[in-house]
């Protein structure tokens, strides 16, 4: 049973991990940065004002260099200098320099941070139409690591690339031609080859192998980051389980192929800093040759090595911002796969009015996930508006895809659901899912308060709405009887409740709303039969339509209007009781099998 478990657990795991993966057709960078700008819309010219900034401090750090050693090769022959005039000129120089410093990280970080807000509200913002289709089948934190580490990473393009790479081609090109006009111009010229090879060829030469290894890092980061939540929040299951060794086995293996991915990123890092290191070097070897070639003057000569050292500065940028860079873009990547999407479902371009009937008609409904094998298969039902109707079958039956499709989680392949005699696709998303509200079996509470997650239905709702809406779950006696009332405090995942009360605790939320329609998909499965008659008794007093969704048929009284789904085809209709009456009908087959 362990091995079957650990086999189970973990092939779950890799199969959910296998979404963090990028995509081949992720699109290259110039078009992320493309896109990236688009996300900030009028936040560039702060961007402008640091990019600046930088230019004109990193020119003034070659200026201080040079005005010191200029100084001290004219004090060393004999030439007279001004200190009085030299070192309050410095200091200037050094007070502008760190003001302008302070400028280019202020509105560097003042566009990141504010891009990063826009991402965040982006992300979920175009998540959520998305949803269930975007969601199914992946974990929860497989997206948080989006919405959180990725996004962050995407601050170093905006405060710590952008103006660096502007500066790195900017301050050599502006310094060099200075260096032709003041100490020749085949001094200057000594300088262009390599300077050329650090700036331009070196970082192109190591582009795809830097953003491949980028890509890597991010997915397995991806991979470990939702095998760790999966470990916290199934803690009970894994020791239940005895899965210790298993997980851990897991985390080591993930962690494994993080480092793995970290080392190849590594070597390449280090293999850029040599060269960086020798061509630098090669510079300033280059420079002394040429000056000394050319008989130029102590001053020029020595002008020309601090430029040539000064420029250490600018050009280091490029590598400083590089690794950085492509962790950013690899975090741009998965973020902008999700904002750029295009739902499974989409509102009507023109929304007909809401109808005042409510009832559910599916007619000749054909749907499947995977374009292949049909979940539901010329489903036609009716729930009548104003009554109780029950959708029973055994599990994996398709009844939590006909709620899907009233609440256009998805679109039918084929046929036509409708409300009263309006079709589902052409009324307004927000209008739908107003009129119509669903609790599930696994419905998730937000860790804050009651309060706080019966108002998500409806923000606005009275705390007199809240207390009728507790009532027809049968759980207001609970909520009043505890210290805080509405502002109990429910832990994450409503793990401090029992399942009975977190059942009904969904169903108050979703009656919070005061919905024409209700749908009860297995929410009343974890009650007693008491209680859960109680509830149904409440519900049916607010005379809305309901669809109750379950497979335990001995609940369902013989007035009640039955349809049994079985392998996405609708098998049976009619009242419980006739049903029943039928010795080899399909209810009874199912109630046998769960009595």
């Amino acid at each position: 049973m362990t091995s079957a478990a650990s086999t189970q657990v973990t092939a779950a795991a890799n199969t959910r991990a296998a979404h963090s993966t990028l995509p081949d057709d992720t699109p290259s960078r110039r078009e992320l940065t493309r896109w990236l700008f688009t996300q900030v819309g009028s936040l560039v010219w702060p961007l402008g004002i640091s990019v600046v900034a930088r230019v004109l401090g990193q020119i003034l750090t070659i200026t201080l260099l040079v005005v010191a050693v200029t100084t001290v090769v004219n004090a060393a022959i004999g030439y007279k200098t001004s200190l009085h005039i030299i070192l309050p000129v410095m200091a200037a120089i050094a007070i502008i320099k760190a003001l302008l410093r302070y400028v280019e990280h202020y509105t560097g970080h003042l566009v990141a941070f504010s891009a990063l807000h826009k991402l965040r509200v982006n992300f979920f913002g175009h998540l959520v139409p998305q949803a269930p289709a975007a969601t199914q089948g992946k974990a929860g934190a497989e997206f948080a690591q989006r919405a959180t580490g990725d996004i962050d990473r995407i601050e170093v393009f905006f405060a710590h690339t952008f103006p660096p790479a502007v500066s790195a081609i900017l301050v050599p090109l502006i310094t060099l031609l200075w260096l032709g006009t003041t100490a020749g111009w085949a001094v200057a010229a000594a300088l262009v080859p390599a300077t050329v090879i650090l700036v331009v060829v070196l970082p192109l030469l190591s582009m795809k192998t830097s953003w491949k290894g980028a890509r890597a890092i991010a997915a397995d980061r991806g991979k470990l980051a939702t095998h760790l939540t999966d470990d916290v929040q199934g803690i009970k299951e894994i020791l239940a389980f005895d899965l210790n060794k298993q997980r851990l086995a897991g985390v080591a293996e993930l962690g494994g192929s993080l480092t793995a991915s970290r080392m190849t990123a590594a070597k390449t890092q280090g293999m850029k800093n040599g060269l960086q290191m020798l061509l630098q070097t090669a510079n300033v070897i280059a420079v002394v040759a040429v000056a000394s070639a050319t008989g130029a003057p102590p001053q020029s000569m020595a002008i020309a090595v601090a430029v040539s050292v000064a420029l250490w500065g600018p050009i280091n940028g490029i590598d400083d911002f590089a690794s950085g860079l492509d962790a950013a873009f690899a975090a741009t990547a998965r973020i902008h796969q999700i904002i750029t999407a295009t739902p499974k479902v989409l509102p009507p371009a023109h929304p007909e009015p809401v109808p005042a009937e409510n009832s559910i008609r599916l007619e000749s409904v054909d749907f499947s996930y995977n374009g292949t094998r049909k979940v539901l298969d010329a489903v036609s039902l009716t729930a009548p508006d104003g009554q109780w109707t029950y959708l029973v079958g055994v599990s994996g039956s398709g009844k939590s895809t006909v709620a899907a499709m009233v609440l256009r989680g998805w679109d039918p392949d084929h046929g036509t659901v409708t409300i009263g005699t309006t079709p589902v696709n052409k009324l307004a998303l927000t209008d739908l899912r107003r009129k119509v509200a669903v609790a599930s079996q696994r419905d998730t509470m937000l860790s804050g308060t009651i309060r706080e997650n019966l108002s998500l239905r409806k923000p606005d709702a009275t705390d007199g709405e809240l207390l009728q809406a507790l009532t027809a779950a049968d759980l207001r006696t609970w909520v009043e009887s505890t210290d805080q009332g509405l502002d109990t405090e429910i832990s994450e995942r409503g793990s401090s409740l029992s399942g009975g009360q977190l059942q009904r605790l969904a169903l108050a939320r979703a009656l919070a709303g005061q919905p024409d329609i209700l749908i009860i998909d297995e929410a009343l499965s974890q009650l007693d039969e008491i209680t859960a008659n109680t509830v149904r008794s409440r519900i049916k007093q607010l005379g809305i339509t309901v669809l109750e969704i379950t497979h335990r048929v001995d609940a369902i009284d013989d007035n009640s209007n039955v349809v049994v789904i079985d392998a996405g085809k609708i098998v049976e209709t009619g009242s419980a009781g006739d049903l029943r009456a039928t010795a080899d009908s399909m209810l009874n087959r199912i109630e046998q099998r769960v009595s």
